[in-house]
């Protein structure tokens, strides 16, 4: 069911903020950084990643409709994930004093808060029982996840573009070659078809149904 609170929270981000485009490649939030202003994404896809020694794993992707940076800025503390885009979009940019004014007096913009907060919180939960599944269980999980949410519909079944193989490797904490085996897997049983940095679903919910099993 929609929440038009939190899509009325949302026009109001939009009119107070300053849109901007970004590129594919472009760091909106860097980690450790001060959180002097709030984004919401317009258009485009980006991925969030958690800072740390080698390796720096993949926790969830981003794209139209999604707040970032608002912890930081409600807290009071320096950013704690990077923020890259995959690929051209824009975002709608709202310093901090100004997001705080909006939370503070708007009961749509604390609805908005309030369901990317609990969003957050499903996607660590979906990461926690990912990572107790071996590695061509844990792709197909992130792969169902991410393509039946921020997929667009094809002729070929529901596709997501943006993605490589190192990012999927990044999110599901395996090797690339163990990842390439398993996405081989999902090909060869037609559930999976892939081209460079694009991965299409032709019948998601015969994916849901391995998974169930």
């Amino acid at each position: 069911m929609p929440d038009h609170a939190a899509d009325r929270g949302r026009a109001e981000i939009r009119s107070a903020g300053r849109l901007a485009p970004f590129h594919k490649g472009d760091r909106l939030i860097t980690a450790g950084t001060r959180s002097d202003e709030v984004l919401l994404v317009d258009l485009g896809l980006l991925k969030a990643l958690l800072p740390g020694p080698g390796v720096e794993p993949l926790v969830g992707l981003l794209g139209p409709g999604d707040l970032m940076g608002e912890i930081g800025v409600i807290n009071g503390r320096p950013r704690s994930a990077h923020v890259i885009a995959l690929c051209e979009g824009r975002a709608v940019h709202l310093a901090a004093s100004t997001f705080l004014r909006l939370r503070a007096r708007s009961e749509d913009v604390r609805a908005l808060v309030d369901q990317t907060s609990l969003k957050r919180q499903h996607d660590a939960d979906d990461r926690l029982l990912a990572h107790t599944r071996d590695v061509p269980l844990r792709v197909a999980a992130v792969l169902l996840k991410w393509v039946t949410e921020r997929g667009h519909r094809t002729e070929a079944g529901l596709r997501l573009d943006g993605l490589s193989q190192r990012d999927l490797a990044d999110a599901v904490a395996a090797s690339e070659k163990s990842v390439e085996t398993a996405l081989g897997g999902l090909r060869a049983r037609g559930l999976l078809r892939t081209a460079r940095m694009s991965f299409t679903l032709p019948d998601p919910r015969a994916l849901a149904r391995i998974l169930d099993a």
